[in-house]
């Protein structure tokens, strides 16, 4: 009876004084990758931020602008004028306000206000810029050069009469490709979009006279150049299949979007050739 009394005396909880009723635990902020806030940076382009923290999104960052969040880290971006050139600098910050010692400057062109850069300029900047903090965070960051590479979209033709519409978009995406370029059939990844237009006037004498407009545009909207094709047609004999006509109208539309791109981008056809 002594021996079992005293094992179940033993067996009872252990008093735990001075312990809190309830247990706390200590939560680290989130890692740069999970939560990544960018500056606006003073004296640059307006909606620097924005856009590079789009970029760092499609990397794999959980990057976000507005208002800053609390104990989370950042990027500080700043204009530096140095041995008489502009730099685009980023400094990581972590959550305590410290200085990571991770940082990248990104020299910007001579020419022009570092405020106020062209779209096709600030692109670059952009996709530059994300790369280089993507790989100071751990990240493979972007192949830029692939970025100059002309990829292009082509939308059905608009106010096209017939099955002109399509015929005609297909017929100039085969001749784009006979040219070199790379044609995808989704907006998704393009970097220049090819519209086309068409204007039909009226019959007159049982003629009409057929307008087509290829417009070359890059993704951001900003317009390279447009082609304008015109040619004198039996009145209504387009009104059904376009057939070989609408791929003798491309070849002229294709070779002068290649021209157009040759002029836009002369270093990285320079490069090809």
């Amino acid at each position: 009876m002594l021996f079992s009394l005293a094992f179940l005396a033993a067996c009872q909880p252990l008093e735990r004084p001075f312990q809190p009723e309830v247990k706390t635990s200590w939560r680290a902020a989130p890692g740069p990758r999970a939560s990544l806030y960018v500056e606006p940076v003073k004296e640059g382009p307006a909606n620097l931020d924005m856009a590079i923290a789009k970029k760092l999104q499609e990397l794999g960052i959980a990057a976000f602008t507005g208002d800053a969040i609390p104990d989370r880290y950042y990027v500080h971006g700043e204009i530096i004028e140095a041995a008489g050139a502009s730099y685009l600098s980023w400094t990581v910050f972590d959550p305590q306000n410290r200085d990571t010692g991770l940082y990248t400057n990104e020299k910007l062109p001579a020419d022009g206000n570092p405020a106020d850069l062209p779209p096709k300029v600030l692109d670059a900047v952009v996709a530059t810029s994300a790369s280089n903090i993507d790989r100071l965070l751990g990240g493979d960051g972007i192949n830029v050069a692939t970025l100059k590479k002309p990829i292009i979209f082509v939308p059905i033709v608009t106010d096209a009469p017939g099955d002109g519409s399509e015929s005609l978009a297909a017929a100039i995406q085969g001749e784009l490709v006979k040219l070199g370029l790379d044609v995808q059939p989704t907006e998704a990844g393009a970097n220049f979009i090819v519209r086309g237009n068409a204007k039909l006037s009226p019959p007159t004498a049982g003629t009409q006279v057929i307008q087509l407009v290829w417009t070359l545009e890059r993704r951001n909207g900003e317009q390279v150049g447009k082609i304008q094709q015109k040619n004198r047609i039996k009145a209504g004999s387009l009104g059904g299949a376009w057939g070989a006509t609408a791929v003798m109208a491309a070849k002229g539309g294709a070779q002068g979007v290649y021209n157009l791109l040759r002029k836009s981008d002369p270093e990285y056809f320079k490069a090809e050739s």
